[in-house]
Formats: C-alpha cells, structure tokens, sequence
C-alpha cells in the first residue's frame, strides 16, 4: 500500500520557527539582570598610572578574556578593568588585536568569571530588535534599545547600523539580539546624525578570542606608533569612499575618542598620506574641528595637525587626506583667524548623504550652485551640501547657526 506523503506548506514552516524563535526571547529586563554581569568598565592608564581614556568591554571567557575596541587601548601602558560587581583587576596583557576592524582582547587573570554568550552575527536582519549594554562615562551597565536599521560595507568589512543610543565610554559594549546574545561590538556614533550609530559583529572576533597573552599593551602601542609614524611605502590612497547599501561608512566618529596628544596625527607628512589610516580617527579630530567653530584659532589648529601636509592660503587650510576616504578644509576670519567653517571634503551620492544625516533638507541653488540644505542641527551649526555638475556631493559644510 502507498503511504501518503503530506507536503508541509511553508507557511507552516515560518510559523513553527518564528514561534521557537518567540520562546527563546527574553525582555530587555531578564537581558539587563543576566547578560550584564558580564559587561566591564575598562580605564585606560598612561606609564604613570594616569587615565587617559574609558570604554566598556565584555567577558568572553571565565579565565578572563575581554573583548573591547582596539581605539579605546591606544596610548596606554596597562587597564584596569572594573567588573559588574566592583571586582577591579588590572592589566597590561593583551590576547589579539584587528587593527582593521578595531577589535582587540585584553587578558585579565581572573577565574570563574560571568560570561556573555556569543550569538551568530550573520544571522541578523535588518529591523531585529538589539540591546546595548555599555557604561558611557564609566556608569556601568548603562542599558539602550533600538533596532538594526542598516548593514553597512566598508573596505575591509561590515558594520551594523544601530538606533540604540550610545555614548562617549560605550565603545567596546555589547550589542545583543532579543535571546541575551552578543551579536555585535558597540563601535561608532554619529555626533551630527539622527541616533545613527554603529557596531562590529561579533564574529570578527571569535577567532581571536584567547586566554594565551600574546603581547603587552605597551608593545601593542609602541609597534603602532611607529607603524603610523613611519607609513608603508606601498601606502597609496584608496580615493573616497560611500556611505550606503555596498560601500564605506563616512561621517562618523569614535566613541570616547579624546584629542589628547596620544590621539594626534602622526602621518600625513605629504599630501598623498593620510593623517589618519582609519576613518573613525580622522572624523574624531574633524568633528573636533567642527566643534570649535567660532572658537579655534589657526594657532590651535596648527597644534592640531602639525605632522599633516596642510596647503594653506590667506585664510583657510586644506588637508587632501585626511583619512583614505576623504579630506578637509578650514576657514577662517580674515582678521581674527577664528576657524568660521569646515568643509568635509568627499565624494558621496545624494543617496549616501541621506543615509548619513536624513531626509530632512530642503534643495536650493545658491549662486547658480546646486546645494543641500540641512539648515540647523541639534549640535548648533548649519549643515549644507554642495554638489557637483553630475549632482553628486563633493563638499558637507558645518558652519555655526546664527539663530
């Protein structure tokens, strides 16, 4: 007798996964009271035990290995880690570092320690709810919602794109899925955008992630300076680079990145060398430059870019690199030589200007120049866009409001 097969639509399919995914979802409160313990304040120190710098870390391993943002170590001799608990460790081991994608693991010599649980990154859609869970300003387990509102390609990898609210010392936090785990590494944020920040994800880093040290901070940062303050010779700029569905993330900038004089440039020494190999330096110190607008001298801003290549005229200063995606220009007032306005030099579609900072503008033509007008940010300066004749944008000027 033939036995009758039943074919299972896939409706039913969907409905049996969603259904299991359903059950293994917990609140935002079971995530925060579990999840959590396992989130870290890392403090950077310089070699006289002075902190320089604070982010946020999670641990990977019950033995003590942490994975936090490779920029949150720059400059330091040794970090002192303070668990959930108040539990403090110091520290100068470092597991792996991905210079590329900013990902490092410290090692501290702990042992049966709260671990995070690891999710898989690549199986996250746009639109998935996620959890950040960080301690901006050293505040430990700071928690904040949102949603995957973008995958973004850049050159060597992807980031998401995250509504979830971060802040100067979340850099290193974890960013978890709706099960409790970390799907991502909290990275980036976009001081001029609508609640535009970024994250890594998660696994980029499962392949380094140790509990065997393999050098020491002060190593990691004196093989970094020098790299950086040598160059490569096969260093060539790679042209600007887009914001949108396959191409490179502009207009951001490191959390907790502090213009200290460990985070100056040290390239840039001709005009073809980037003052900043990574765009998330270079913006930190363009978004610096954008803050002091109407307060910034042309001596402050010589301080500021000494070892950079700057063409300067009468009353602006123009670096071609400041990072491989794109450049600056600065003006100032003829007579005071107060910083007026700074140009953020790029080659962007309208499509990545909108991705970046929304929808809101209004088009104009401003001496027969075709332009984008953002008009007022919440951080106080104006915002416009010039376009080029193939209508493409070629400059994102920051001025301050005179409302």
């Amino acid at each position: 007798m033939k036995r009758r097969q039943t074919k299972i639509m896939p409706w039913v399919i969907y409905l049996v996964l969603t259904v299991a995914w359903s059950a293994n979802a917990q609140t935002v409160g079971e995530i925060a009271r579990s999840a959590a313990q396992g989130v870290v304040v890392i403090e950077t120190l310089d070699q006289r035990g002075t902190v320089i710098s604070q982010g946020s870390g999670f641990v990977v391993t019950s033995s003590g290995a942490i994975v936090t943002n490779l920029h949150v170590l720059r400059g330091g001799a040794s970090v002192r880690v303070r668990l959930a608990n108040g539990d403090t460790y110091l520290t100068s081991d470092a597991v792996e570092v991905d210079e590329l994608k900013d990902i490092a693991i410290i090692r501290i010599k702990g042992f049966g320690l709260h671990v995070v649980t690891l999710g898989d990154s690549e199986l996250i859609d746009v639109g998935a709810e996620v959890i950040v869970i960080s301690s901006p300003e050293g505040l430990t387990n700071t928690v904040s919602t949102g949603i995957i509102s973008g995958v973004r390609k850049l050159d060597t990898h992807r980031v998401f794109q995250i509504t979830a609210p971060i802040s100067q010392g979340s850099s290193g936090g974890a960013l978890f899925n709706s099960r409790g785990e970390v799907i991502g590494i909290a990275t980036y944020l976009l001081k001029s955008g609508q609640n535009i920040n970024f994250a890594i994800p998660i696994n980029y880093a499962r392949g380094l992630i140790s509990d065997r040290a393999s050098i020491s901070l002060v190593e990691l940062n004196t093989r970094s300076d020098a790299n950086g303050a040598a160059g490569r010779e096969t260093d060539q700029p790679l042209g600007p680079s887009r914001l949108g569905s396959s191409n490179s993330v502009n207009g951001i900038t490191d959390l907790g990145e502090q213009i200290s004089p460990a985070a100056r440039p040290k390239r840039g020494r001709t005009a073809l060398d980037p003052v900043f190999p990574r765009p998330a330096e270079a913006l930190a110190l363009l978004y610096r430059f954008v803050d002091g607008i109407g307060l910034l001298t042309a001596a402050d801003i010589d301080n500021l870019t000494r070892t950079a290549d700057v063409r300067k005229t009468t009353n602006s200063y123009t670096i071609r690199f400041l990072s491989y995606q794109y450049g600056v220009t600065l003006t100032f007032s003829a007579a005071e030589r107060i910083l007026t306005n700074v140009d953020m030099l790029v080659n962007w579609s309208v499509d990545d200007l909108r991705n970046t900072f929304g929808d809101k503008f209004r088009r104009k033509t401003i001496d027969n120049r075709k332009v984008i007008d953002y008009g007022r940010l919440e951080t106080g300066q104006t915002l416009v866009a010039l376009l080029d004749g193939n209508g493409n944008v070629e400059t994102i000027r920051f001025t301050r409001s005179s409302r």
